[in-house]
């Protein structure tokens, strides 16, 4: 019996990751095919209008296009399970994607502001203003709902592309207000000056977003450290934890697209058997995968207990324990996290081997 329900239960799982896997394939064509409508229709009205402003909001456009097709591509990648060549997964597709997606932003805004600096200098001239404004409207409305959905989907089946593409295409959401805010200014006082010095701001806006996302990619590929993450782990395993959890510490977490990974030392009472420090181990798992809400898997490094340690363990009948115990210290993030020590001695390693 217990057999047929472990088997059901990673039908389940594997039924939800392929429906999860799904859902995140079809925001990925639902952002392509906002992308495309918007570039055209921006495209359409930049010639109807000659503006500045308009061009940079068509330029940033070109960007949202190509960074579908990477998502797509990432999509796709970051969806296939691990293997021999890649034992952790291919989730950091992801970053990678990201990464991409900000270098080609920062791009699309030095474009915008030359030429932007260039009609300013030229004389600016905008035509059909009326136009311009409505279908710069419309075209923010597809931006919105679709930036919209893809943060609601990236949220839900934890994917850092889909929420990264749709935090790009809400930036383009606020360039876009900015262009409607410029066109108008320019109707209402007749000042074509306007029109490039927006495009100027709206430059400014896309670099500064860009860079963003340029810096969180790099995180995820340098595996920083995510300190939301290390507080979460460290909080579920102190309400999870029983007695023969002694203590806690060089705690490290990192994601792998929708996955986590964890590893960690955990003192345990040294005359623990085998079979005892298995099902520990899956008990550990299940708490820091629930914390963080993902699947993934935790890498434990089973430390025995020495006597130094028995003032702080709440094991009670322990035949071996040298002292009576006091009180033993909460599993906090800056007591999990910090670095290995030697057994005996409780010295951490790096200062030891400086001595």
């Amino acid at each position: 019996m217990a057999i047929k329900h472990t088997q059901q239960a990673a039908q389940d799982s594997a039924n939800s990751e392929a429906l999860e896997r799904a859902t995140r394939l079809r925001a990925g064509r639902v952002a392509m095919l906002a992308g495309v409508l918007v570039l055209g229709g921006k495209l359409v009205t930049y010639l109807l209008t000659g503006s500045s402003a308009v061009f940079s909001d068509a330029m940033e456009s070109v960007v949202n296009v190509v960074a579908a097709a990477v998502l797509l591509y990432s999509l796709v990648v970051s969806s296939r399970p691990a293997d021999q060549d890649h034992p952790y997964g291919h989730g950091k597709v992801e970053y990678f994607s990201a990464g991409v997606e900000g270098a080609m932003i920062a791009v699309a805004a030095c474009l915008i502001f030359f030429e932007a600096v260039r009609d300013l200098l030229a004389g600016p001239h905008v035509e059909r203003i009326d136009a311009g404004l409505i279908l710069v409207g419309v075209f923010t409305l597809v931006n919105a709902a679709a930036g919209g959905y893809l943060i609601s989907v990236g949220r839900r089946t934890q994917s850092l592309a889909l929420i990264a593409d749709g935090k790009h295409l809400m930036t383009d959401v606020v360039t876009s207000v900015g262009v409607l805010g410029g066109l108008g200014a320019v109707a209402l006082t007749g000042w074509m000056i306007l029109d490039p010095l927006v495009a100027i701001v709206v430059a400014l806006n896309i670099l500064r977003t860009g860079w963003k996302l340029l810096r969180e990619a790099v995180s995820g590929l340098m595996d920083e450290a995510d300190i939301s993450a290390l507080t979460r782990i460290s909080n579920a395993m102190e309400l999870a934890r029983p007695a023969w959890w002694i203590d806690v510490h060089s705690l490290r977490a990192w994601r792998s697209g929708n996955v986590q990974h964890a590893d960690m030392h955990l003192s345990v009472p040294r005359y623990f058997d085998a079979d005892r420090l298995h099902r520990i181990n899956h008990e550990i798992e299940r708490v820091v995968l629930e914390s963080s809400n993902l699947p993934g898997d935790v890498i434990i490094h089973f430390d025995p207990c020495r006597p130094r340690q028995c003032a702080e363990c709440a094991m009670e009948d322990c035949d071996v324990r040298g002292d009576a115990f006091v009180a033993r210290d909460p599993i906090t993030f800056e007591r999990a996290t910090r670095e290995d020590e030697l057994l005996e001695s409780g010295v951490p390693v790096q200062a030891a081997e400086t001595l």
